[in-house]
């Protein structure tokens, strides 16, 4: 089975490259991907707050999280790494 590889590159020199698989990269970068999750968290239930309680979306964050990826890490992540292509 193909598994799908994530390139990752140091935004300090933009030299460093790292080419990992996803479970390797949610591994090696679990502390900035849970920063991330966690601030995209609070930026939906911030778009979400000027509706009334029914209209909320019940939202599963983490899969919502993960369908883009890509965006959602560089965006939310404090980390010195960025990601650069999935592939």
């Amino acid at each position: 089975m193909y598994e799908r590889k994530i390139i990752v590159k140091n935004k300090r020199n933009n030299q460093e490259r790292l080419e990992l698989t996803l479970d390797e990269f949610k591994t090696k970068f679990a502390k900035e991907l849970e920063t991330a999750l966690n601030l995209y968290k609070i930026d939906i239930d911030r778009k979400n707050m000027p509706f009334p309680p029914f209209m909320h979306r019940n939202t599963n964050y983490k899969r919502d999280f993960f369908s883009n990826l890509r965006w959602n890490f560089n965006s939310n992540s404090v980390s010195d790494w960025y990601i650069d292509r999935i592939y």
